[in-house]
């Protein structure tokens, strides 16, 4: 008996009969999908400041371990980059971002977002931005309890902070509603203390109820110019004098 493989069939010859077995022949493994280099998408920036500003995008691994940085400088060829961090490996696309210093006033900078993995580099579409040359500061409550002299003259501590311009607005209080007090200010940048109002004849009836276990509370609000809104509640506490 002969037996003859072929990649068809087994053909067995014996005894003058003549036998075919026919089988599938295994079909060869498919090839592996080439990896994909991530996919990424430079955002906007947030938080200009003079000297800082984050700098955001979104990152996509494609399903292979990844990390991002950002490049940035004066020119499009940057010449400056954040610190690589990992962004994982999956799917879909995620949001990143990271904070850069050291930057100069009044001055125009290019960053793009960057992204590699085992399957390449991809480097984002070039984005600027611009510091300003001053920052706004802001109006900030330094403290919640506020008084009133005999003379019906009310204190509230207020600062000027995070920025280099004077805070300069309105001041009002109010109690269950009613103004009590008001008066416009302004500090200097990186400054603060007390800004003293006269309360009118609402604020002086509403003050009779005042005591040492209840304290009038009332509304302050800070209106700077140019739109910051700080609102908060102090409870006053009266001077008596000797």
């Amino acid at each position: 008996m002969r037996r003859v493989r072929t990649a068809a069939a087994i053909v067995l010859v014996a005894c003058g009969l003549l036998v075919v077995a026919i089988f599938s022949a295994r079909s060869a493994p498919p090839a592996s999908a080439a990896a994909t280099a991530p996919a990424v998408t430079t955002g906007s920036p947030s938080g200009v400041g003079q000297s800082s500003a984050t700098l955001s995008g979104t990152v996509n691994p494609n399903g292979q371990s990844t990390t991002y940085y950002f490049e940035y400088g004066p020119t499009t060829s940057y010449g400056t980059q954040t610190s690589p961090a990992g962004v994982g490996s999956g799917s879909t696309p995620v949001g990143v971002h990271q904070a850069v210093f050291g930057l100069s006033p009044n001055t125009t900078y290019h960053y793009r977002l960057v992204a590699q993995s085992s399957a390449g580099t991809t480097d984002g579409a070039d984005q600027t931005l611009t510091t300003p040359t001053s920052t706004p500061s802001q109006a900030a409550v330094l403290g919640h309890e506020g008084f009133v002299s005999p003379g019906r003259i009310v204190g509230v501590e207020l600062g000027c902070f995070h920025g280099t311009t004077d805070c300069a607005g309105h001041l009002t209080i109010t109690h269950a509603g009613t103004t009590i007090a008001q008066r416009d200010y302004s500090m200097p940048p990186d400054s603060g203390g007390f800004q003293n109002m006269e309360l009118n004849a609402t604020g002086m009836d509403d003050l009779k109820s005042n005591g040492v276990f209840n304290l009038l509370p009332v509304t302050v609000t800070a209106t700077q110019n140019g739109g910051q809104n700080v609102t908060f509640v102090i409870h006053l506490a009266r001077w008596v004098w000797h």
